[in-house]
């Protein structure tokens, strides 16, 4: 990731691969002088590029979260249906934080994490259109679109309560299913709705 990079752009590599381990391996108290040592880089280094502990904590949590969706857009694309597509991608986006230090994390910077999910809405809401333009189930159109759109938003604020039951030791597939089946967010029929939620289902399984 760091190879063929400028070495100030190495640095700061160095500095946010550090915030995302100490995330990772949980330390309580996360500060510049255990990222900078962390990354094996002076302690003032930090402040060349970072304003502050809250800047480099929402970009690592970016990092990780633009990271996956990019790595699960690239495996999904031998998948034929769009719409499980975002279906699945929702459960990834409670599965990759499922270790309590992420999670715990997490609830104490709940802005990053909201930010961050709003940067992945035009990959999601790309696959909706495309599956409108496919006629991929009946009467699908631009107003689950903006049913889907609108959704997302009251899904982000859930997400919290989703990271308090990861954290209780429930299972990420669980937590998901609980917030699908109380919000159809693509307002699909009911039946069409639960036969995506059992593909992804078979697929985590």
């Amino acid at each position: 990731m760091i190879k063929g990079l400028k070495k100030s752009e190495k640095t700061k590599q160095k500095l946010l691969n550090a915030v995302i381990s100490l995330i990772q391996e949980g330390d309580k108290v996360i500060s510049v002088a255990s990222i900078t040592k962390k990354a094996k880089t002076a302690y003032g280094s930090f402040y060349r590029y970072f304003d502050n502990l809250d800047q480099i904590h929402a970009i690592a949590i970016e990092t990780l979260v633009l990271k996956t969706a990019a790595e699960e857009e690239k495996n999904l694309l031998k998948e034929k249906s769009n719409l499980f597509k975002v279906y699945y991608v929702w459960y990834l986006s409670i599965d990759i934080f499922k270790e309590d230090n992420v999670a715990n994390w997490l609830m104490d910077h709940p802005a990053s994490i909201n930010d961050t999910w709003a940067l992945t809405q035009p990959m999601t809401s790309g696959w909706v259109k495309a599956a409108i333009e496919n006629k991929e189930v009946p009467n699908l159109s631009n107003k689950n679109l903006k049913h889907f759109e609108m959704a997302q938003q009251y899904i982000w604020w859930m997400y919290q309560q989703a990271l308090r039951e990861l954290i209780k030791g429930r299972k990420s597939l669980d937590v998901y299913l609980e917030i699908m089946q109380s919000v159809n967010f693509l307002d699909l029929p009911r039946k069409t709705h639960q036969s995506f939620l059992q593909k992804v289902i078979d697929r985590v399984n």
